[in-house]
């Protein structure tokens, strides 16, 4: 596992890093498209960050992650790290939605003038991250309500539930989840 964390690390933000700037040289035939790419690809890289720190942190309390456990879950960089792979995935996941239903109704109506200018391309992606960062901020506005919600376990990674977490903290992770397989 400890390997694998830096391979996938590495491969998701040079990986990530490489579309963005073969996308930025290579002149695309629809720029809207190359762009929505480029964002997420970002959005993805945001994961690769998070996998690099778990390595380092990995390599920091290896042989002693039982002594400062509890330290580590309660801290404001396990917090930062849940919310870092929080925003990645709630991102990815709208703009795939997008790229979807962009490429669904220019295959199902391709007549039509149905497809997004550049402000309104804009526009979505500007709201994707923007409703990306408010889930992914809301559980760290109020620790009374969400408790430790990026600290619940050694990766910082949010969305599990157990018989200990509280109606609201549930609802909330349930939401998400349903929200992203729908």
């Amino acid at each position: 596992l400890r390997v694998s964390v830096w391979v996938m690390a590495f491969i998701t933000c040079f990986g990530n890093l490489f579309v963005i700037g073969m996308r930025s040289v290579i002149r695309a035939e629809n720029n809207l498209h190359a762009m929505c790419i480029k964002v997420l690809c970002c959005a993805d890289c945001l994961m690769g960050v998070y996998l690099f720190l778990v390595g380092v942190f990995d390599v920091k309390f290896r042989g002693e992650y039982n002594r400062n456990a509890k330290l580590w879950m309660e801290s404001s960089t396990c917090h930062t790290m849940g919310f870092l792979a929080m925003l990645s995935s709630e991102v990815s996941v709208m703009l795939i939605t997008y790229l979807t239903m962009e490429k669904f109704l220019a295959i199902v109506f391709p007549f039509s003038r149905l497809r997004p200018g550049k402000r309104q391309t804009a526009c979505m992606l500007a709201s994707i991250w923007l409703l990306g960062t408010a889930i992914a901020v809301i559980p760290l506005l109020d620790e009374g309500l969400f408790g430790n919600y990026y600290g619940r376990n050694g990766v910082c990674f949010p969305l599990h539930s157990d018989r200990l977490d509280r109606p609201i903290i549930e609802g909330y992770s349930t939401s998400i989840f349903l929200g992203e397989c729908v």
